[in-house]
């Protein structure tokens, strides 16, 4: 970063002459700006596909702190952009001195972004906390991970009978809460917290016991993650309750298994009987045993705007009752991106049988940790038991991990589009493919870049769909 400044990368303090910094005669305004675009790239906002770029600086200091040691006017500048100033995270090394700075040079208006970490021990809880929580009306975004919820030292509780009027996104992960707790939480109310209203919030992420026991009103959330990492289900009922009470929710990811096995049954009769109008986009994971409810969520929804769907680690065959059901090829019609994360459907007949339920992708990924070629190319390239012309016809984005020795499969597939006039527009692959390629493979990726555009395949797409770097979306990413 401090190269990308123009500065020397010290973190003594100099009086010296701005002058001989070039930098340093930019206006206060553009300097600020570029002190922000700054703080932005470390904090994950912007995308960089250069890897390897040396921010070393950065990883030690915040941008923030850095610029304000520069020279007197960097410093002025630094410490007159409040905004600067609004990322606060509390953790175990985060001092109450830390804590009382960052809220002062914010100003007393500017909206703040709070991550508290309290999965360790921290000195003076209870002062940092009361600070915190008295900006209650300044919080923006809010993000918190602890192990337990106590009676001794409350935090989520907090909120019970509170407001936030600027709060926008609200992340609480709570893995345990303690017995004299769980005497006087809310358990039966659908609203926990912030009852006072919250009416800007529009993202929330419930992970552990929080879904349980900590919930905001949801009226106007877009963006829900269902995060079960606890042995404590929510049910059919719950999960349907939860979902009716957001008619605004266009994005919904679920790591959670929704019911317990041998406890709890998912309804037969329940075919798009959970209304969500406004969807666009859905991801899955389905932790434990219960693989079905992968086909189980897709059933009961009904979501005829779904764009998107992302699914991790289904088995083999437990899609099988969903591209069963009587007229699945209608169930989502503006249905056009499709992702596997960390599986592939081996079967080719099975897979087609997919293909046939979900018609109209245009996108497809397919990523994982191996790069064996996804069956989905075997067919295209024919070179499965399976052939079958025109799979996918408006097929036009492929994105897959794949190992370099299978790049001759990717060719043929292109080949055989081609030959069909249903062609590729893009195509992304493994990177290595691209930096290990010999004098052939060279001649291969030449030819496909004369008839596509080609690409590395870097990462899966930020979710939702054009969405900022989330630090704490781990479920799909890692």
């Amino acid at each position: 970063m401090a190269q990308a400044l123009g500065i020397s990368p010290q973190y003594g303090f100099s009086t010296g002459p701005v002058h001989s910094c070039p930098i340093c005669r930019l206006p206060h305004e553009l300097l600020g700006h570029i002190f922000r675009l700054a703080q932005r790239h470390q904090l994950g906002e912007l995308e960089d596909d250069d890897d390897d770029s040396d921010y070393s600086t950065v990883k030690t200091q915040p941008v923030e702190v850095v610029v304000s040691q520069v020279n007197l006017y960097f410093r002025d500048i630094a410490l007159g952009t409040r905004v600067l100033w609004r990322h606060i995270n509390l953790g175990q090394n985060d001092s109450v001195e830390k804590l009382r700075m960052y809220l002062a040079r914010s100003g007393p208006r500017v909206p703040l972004h709070l991550r508290l970490d309290l999965t360790r021990g921290i000195a003076a809880l209870t002062e940092k906390l009361d600070l915190v929580f008295e900006q209650l009306d300044r919080w923006q975004r809010f993000t918190i991970h602890s192990k337990i919820e106590t009676s001794d030292v409350p935090v989520i509780s907090r909120l019970y009978d509170a407001s936030a009027p600027l709060l926008e996104q609200l992340g609480l992960c709570v893995d345990d809460v303690d017995s004299e707790n769980l005497k006087s939480v809310r358990r039966a109310d659908s609203e926990q917290i912030l009852t006072q209203g919250c009416p800007r919030l529009t993202v929330l992420r419930l992970r552990g016991l929080s879904m349980h026991f900590f919930r905001p009103p949801i009226p106007n959330i877009t963006t829900l993650y269902l995060e079960q990492t606890r042995g404590l289900f929510i049910g059919y009922e719950g999960f349907k309750d939860l979902l009716t009470a957001a008619p605004a929710l266009a994005h919904l990811s679920i790591f959670d298994a929704i019911i317990d096995e041998g406890a709890d049954t998912w309804p037969t009769d329940s075919v798009s009987c959970i209304p969500v109008p406004n969807l666009i986009s859905l991801r899955l994971s389905i932790p434990g045993t219960l693989q079905h409810v992968f086909s189980d969520i897709l059933i009961s929804i009904s979501a005829p705007r779904l764009e998107y769907l992302v699914l991790r680690d289904v088995g083999e065959t437990h899609l099988d009752k969903f591209w069963q059901l009587p007229g699945v090829a209608h169930k989502f019609p503006a249905l056009h991106s499709l992702t596997f994360l960390e599986f592939d459907i081996r079967e080719t007949d099975r897979l087609v049988m997919i293909c046939g339920a979900l018609p109209g992708i245009t996108e497809f990924t397919c990523a994982s940790s191996t790069s064996y070629a996804p069956t989905l190319l075997l067919i295209m390239a024919g070179k499965s038991p399976t052939s079958v012309e025109n799979l996918w016809p408006n097929l036009c984005t492929l994105n897959m991990t794949l190992d370099i020795e299978d790049l001759g499969i990717a060719k043929a597939a292109v080949e055989r589009r081609l030959g069909s006039g249903h062609l590729l527009k893009t195509l992304r692959l493994s990177r290595d493919v691209f930096d290990y390629a010999d004098e052939e493979e060279e001649e291969t990726l030449e030819w496909l870049g004369g008839n596509l555009v080609i690409e590395p395949f870097l990462a899966i797409a930020r979710w939702p769909p054009g969405s900022d770097y989330d630090p704490d979306d781990t479920w799909f990413t890692n």
